[in-house]
């Protein structure tokens, strides 16, 4: 699947995103009526279906924790404010040593004050409060592994978001598949009782003029009644295959609507070869696989786990700037306090951790190695992948071509059974037989193009290309 750039891909997903209300139940036939192309259904469904919808959730919440992580780079605005009160005893008891002190080492200092005003009374109330900028300097590594992870934290969303993409466009290229062969074995079943019932009406009249007796009717009728009823079926999965595919779209009907849905769809149920061998197709699916890539991200992630799990034995180093406010401790006065700037810098080095460091580099190595082992059992599963569709390839194709000269066979047959019949050189069993094995290699035909057609789009899906550009197109 080719790569998009990250901000084209964000772009991509908000352009595609549905405008508010277009989940809105369907209430109008001719929205349904429409022709659409199969090409039509996937884009339609990248845009509304809920699996898709969801995983764009995913993506926004994995922005959110990119952010997160960069914080440790920008600088913060921190602002502290503190405020206490002193009981009176405390501050007289000190007041009262402080006095001891001094007129013992100061002689008149007691005479002094009684000669002057009395000494102001000490605030019991202290507040303090500054605003400053702090900005980290060296953090032990976690600086720029907090960079990094932020990126591929982002890269690895939008690669696991175009996973769960293309596996809902190939169940919606699957679900238009089943729409389309369900109509064809309708048109079957549709064609065996009309040949039935034609051969209904001869056995009646044979009966009349006396040449086959009432039991060759009854024995038409039984098969005719057996047609209608497999008919019945035919039309009831039909039906069940159109609401699945609605589903799929992220359609939400109106409950007054009919369950047989007037789709009207346009791209023909065709064997398209697929243009690359096995080994190219192999090739491709490790190289655009998003699955693989998101796990190489994953790695990566696990890599700047450890060295933020090994910074935690490192210095860590804070500059800080700003302006402080604070109490005098002579006056009660909350309107007159000293203010200043301050500046200056931290330094913190944990010593000793109590071998916390040590865990957390031993769990980070060893989810390091977890993910390697993830990223080739994935290619692994990724290369069975490829093979098995490829295999399924080969295997519908082979159905299709000996169910075409089976079909041939089956017709020519039937007609020659048909005119010996009329001749009274047949029996009406060897009609029966005839025209059971035409709607058999009608019906295996019609299986052989589905399983074929829906091959193909997993085939694609493996490889990691674009339903939407190599799938979706008519053939």
């Amino acid at each position: 699947m080719p790569r998009l750039p990250t901000l084209l891909l964000i772009a991509v997903l908000g352009m595609c995103s549905p405008v508010h209300g277009a989940n809105d139940a369907i209430d109008s036939l001719e929205t349904l009526r429409r022709p659409l192309s199969k090409a039509d259904a996937l884009n339609i469904a990248f845009a509304r279906n809920g699996t898709v919808l969801q995983a764009r959730k995913d993506v926004e919440a994995a922005t959110g924790v990119s952010i997160q992580l960069k914080a440790i780079v920008y600088p913060k605005l921190v602002n502290q404010t503190q405020y206490s009160v002193v009981q009176d005893s405390l501050i007289e008891a000190n007041q009262n040593r402080q006095s001891t002190v001094s007129e013992a080492d100061i002689p008149g200092l007691g005479a002094l004050r009684l000669e002057g005003n009395p000494p102001a009374k000490t605030n019991n109330q202290d507040w303090n409060s500054d605003i400053r900028v702090v900005q980290s300097v060296y953090e032990g590594g976690r600086i720029g592994a907090a960079l990094r992870s932020s990126r591929l934290i982002r890269d690895q969303a939008l690669l696991s978001f175009q996973a769960t993409a293309a596996d809902v466009l190939l169940s919606v290229s699957n679900a238009y598949d089943d729409v389309l062969s369900t109509a064809k074995q309708v048109e079957v079943r549709q064609a065996s009782v009309a040949l039935l019932t034609e051969y209904l009406k001869v056995a009646k009249t044979k009966a009349d003029a006396g040449a086959v007796t009432e039991f060759e009717v009854l024995r038409q009728e039984v098969e005719v009644a057996n047609a209608q009823a497999a008919l019945v079926q035919a039309l009831g999965a039909h039906r069940v295959a159109k609401q699945v595919f609605a589903q799929q779209l992220g359609w939400n009907l109106a409950t007054d609507l009919s369950d047989d849905l007037p789709l009207r769809l346009t791209s023909p149920l065709l064997a398209r070869p697929y243009p690359h061998p096995l080994s190219a197709a192999l090739a491709h699916a490790l190289v655009w696989r998003t699955e693989v890539a998101a796990l190489k991200k994953e790695e990566l992630l696990r890599n700047e786990a450890i060295v933020a799990a090994k910074a935690g034995t490192k210095p860590s180093l804070q500059a800080f700037a700003g302006y402080e406010l604070t109490s005098r401790v002579q006056t009660r006065n909350a309107g007159d306090p000293l203010s200043g700037g301050i500046i200056g810098g931290q330094l913190s080095w944990p010593l000793f951790d109590g071998f916390l460091t040590k865990g957390r580099v031993t769990e980070a190595v060893a989810r390091r190695g977890k993910a390697g082992e993830a990223t080739a059992e994935t290619k692994r599963i990724v290369e069975l992948q490829v093979r098995a569709a490829w295999s399924d390839l080969r295997a519908a194709r082979a159905v299709l071509d000996a169910q075409t000269k089976n079909i041939e066979k089956a017709v020519q047959a039937l007609s020659l059974v048909q005119t010996r019949y009329d001749e009274g050189a047949a029996t009406q069993v060897e009609v029966l037989s005839a025209q059971t094995a035409l709607t058999d290699a009608r019906t295996l035909y019609v299986q052989g193009l589905r399983n074929y057609s829906v091959a193909r789009s997993r085939l694609i899906r493996a490889t990691g290309e674009d339903l939407r550009r190599s799938g979706g197109r008519q053939g």
